[in-house]
C-alpha cells in the first residue's frame, strides 16, 4: 500500500507504522515548520494511524516558560475523522476522560482543540516503539521477563482504568509503547467508550453517547464477540484484547492467525498452548481468551491475578479488582502547589456510625491477616479502610509500614523480578489517590524496587 513514493505505510496486524526514508511529506500532511493554534511548531512525524498523523511539535509557550523539556505529540485527525460533527464531540469528551488517567502506564493526554479545519490532541513525547513494531521484531515472542513486565504494566494501567469506569475498546499492540527503558504506556484512551452508570463502584459516565464501534475504532482481530454484536462496552471487551496481546508477547503469533472473533468462534477455533509457559500463566491467557464474556476474566486485575497465581505476586492486584480508584491523581498536578492537607477532610467523629466501626472491623481484619503473614490480605483489608476514611493516619500508617516491609525483604532478596513484581504492584497502591501517590515513604520504596530491577 502506497500513498506516494515519499512515505511507505507498512499495514500489519491491524496496525499501522511510517517508514521514514523520504524527504517530502505526502499530500494532507502538515509540513515541518507549520505552527498550529499559534502555538505549536511541527517538526517531524512521529507516527500514522487509521485516524490521523501524530507529530512531534515544539511548543512555543513551554519554551517561553523555559521548560527543560517544550516537546508534545500532537494527534491530528484526519479524512471522514476530522469532518464528523459526532467523532469530535465524542472525542472532546473523551479526550477529557483520559486527562484524568493518571497511571505510569498510561500516556498522558494534555488537551484536546481545534485549529480551523485542524483537529488535534496534545501528548506527552514517548521514545522507544509501539509494541506492534517490537513484536514484529521478535517472530518468536519476547524474552521471558521483558514479556511479563510489559504485560504487567499492560494490566495495572487497564485495571486502573477500569476502576475510573472506562473500557478502552481498541486495545491492541499498536495502541502500546513501549519506552527505552522498556516502560509499558498504553495510548489512544481517546476513542474509549464510557461504560453504562452502575457497572463499577466508580464515576462512570452517563453522558458520552460514542460508540468506538460505529465510528470505525473497532479492531476486528482484537475485538471481542460482544463487540461485533454491538452490545454495551465491559471491561472484558479488553481483557479479550489483553489476552490475545499476551499471546503475542509470548509467541510471537495471534492466538486465532488475525481471525476475528465472531468468525474464530463460528469455526471453532482453539489456540494452540505455547511451550515454556507456566500452567497457571496458560490458564490465565486461555481464560481471557474465551469467546463468551461470561466465561472470560471480567476484569484487568483478575487477569492479573491469574497470571500472578502466588499471593507473594498477586498483592495490590487482588485489591484492585475490588476497589473503586478514588481520584486520578498519581502524578498528574504539580507536587508545589497541590499538595494535600496530611488531615483527613472529614474528622473520623463526624463519620457516620457505620462507617467508623466497619472502618475499625477493616483494620483489626488487617492486622490479623498480617499477623498470619498474609500480606496481600492484610493490603485489602487495610486499603478498605483507607477508602472508607481517606487520608487516614492509622491507615496511611500500616500501608506504609507493609509496603516498605515488603520492599525491605524483596531487595533483600536479591531477585529482580521480585522487585518487578512489587515495584507494579506499588505503583498501583499509590494510583489509588493523589495522596498515597505522593506519600514520601512509598515513593522512596518504588524508586528503590525501580533501581533495583534496573528500570
Amino acid at each position: 500500500m502506497h500513498d506516494d513514493d515519499a512515505t511507505r505505510i507498512v499495514a500489519k496486524d491491524d496496525a499501522t507504522r511510517v517508514t521514514r526514508n523520504v524527504a517530502a511529506p505526502p499530500a494532507g500532511d502538515l509540513a515541518a515548520g507549520t505552527v498550529v493554534r499559534d502555538r505549536f511548531v511541527i517538526e517531524d512525524i512521529l507516527g500514522r494511524g487509521g485516524m490521523g498523523v501524530v507529530y512531534r511539535a515544539k511548543d512555543l509557550r513551554k519554551e517561553e516558560m523555559r521548560d527543560s523539556d517544550p516537546y508534545v505529540a500532537l494527534k491530528v485527525l484526519g479524512g471522514d475523522y476530522n469532518r464528523d460533527p459526532r467523532m469530535m464531540m465524542a472525542l472532546q469528551r473523551e479526550a477529557r476522560k483520559a486527562q484524568s488517567l493518571a497511571h505510569p502506564n498510561i500516556a498522558t493526554v494534555y488537551d484536546f482543540d481545534r485549529d480551523g479545519e485542524q483537529v488535534y490532541i496534545t501528548m506527552e513525547v514517548l521514545d522507544g516503539a509501539p509494541l506492534n513494531e517490537v513484536i514484529q521484531e521478535h517472530p518468536q515472542g519476547l524474552e521471558r521477563p521483558l514479556a511479563l513486565s510489559v504485560l504487567r504494566g499492560m494490566c495495572l494501567g487497564l485495571a486502573y482504568a477500569h476502576n475510573k469506569g472506562i473500557v478502552h475498546s481498541d486495545f491492541k499492540p499498536g495502541n502500546v509503547f513501549l519506552t527505552r527503558d522498556n516502560r509499558t504506556r498504553i495510548l489512544d484512551f481517546g476513542i474509549a467508550r464510557a461504560a453504562p452508570a452502575g457497572m463499577f463502584r466508580s464515576e462512570a459516565s452517563t453522558t458520552t453517547q460514542f460508540d468506538a464501534g460505529e465510528l470505525g475504532a473497532l479492531t476486528p482481530s482484537y475485538a471481542s464477540c460482544e463487540m461485533f454484536e454491538g452490545q454495551e462496552p465491559h471491561p472484558a471487551d479488553d481483557v479479550f484484547a489483553l489476552a490475545i496481546v499476551a499471546y503475542q508477547l509470548f509467541s510471537g503469533r495471534h492466538p486465532f492467525d488475525f481471525t476475528p472473533a465472531i468468525e474464530a468462534r463460528r469455526q471453532g477455533l482453539e489456540p494452540e498452548p505455547i511451550k515454556g509457559l507456566k500452567r497457571r500463566e496458560w490458564r490465565a491467557i486461555r481464560h481471557g481468551l474465551a469467546f463468551e464474556r461470561k466465561d472470560r476474566s471480567g476484569h484487568a486485575a483478575e487477569f492479573l491475578r491469574d497470571l500472578d497465581g502466588s499471593p507473594r505476586l498477586r498483592l495490590a492486584a487482588a485489591v484492585i479488582a475490588t476497589l473503586a480508584i478514588a481520584s486520578a491523581g498519581y502524578g498528574t498536578y504539580d507536587w508545589y502547589t497541590t499538595r494535600l492537607a496530611e488531615l483527613p477532610e472529614v474528622a473520623f467523629e463526624d463519620l457516620e456510625p457505620t462507617v467508623r466501626e466497619s472502618f475499625g472491623q477493616a483494620m483489626k481484619d488487617g492486622a490479623i491477616a498480617e499477623e498470619f503473614g498474609d500480606a496481600a490480605g492484610a493490603l485489602d483489608r487495610y486499603l478498605t479502610a483507607y477508602r472508607l476514611h481517606p487520608r487516614n493516619p492509622d491507615a496511611v500508617e500500616r500501608i506504609e509500614a507493609l509496603m516498605t516491609a515488603l520492599a525491605d525483604t524483596a531487595l533483600a532478596s536479591g531477585d529482580a523480578r521480585d522487585a518487578t513484581v512489587l515495584g507494579d504492584n506499588l505503583s498501583a497502591v499509590m494510583a489509588v489517590d493523589d495522596f498515597l501517590g505522593k506519600r514520601p515513604k512509598l515513593v522512596r520504596a518504588l524508586q528503590r524496587l525501580q533501581d533495583s530491577a534496573g528500570r
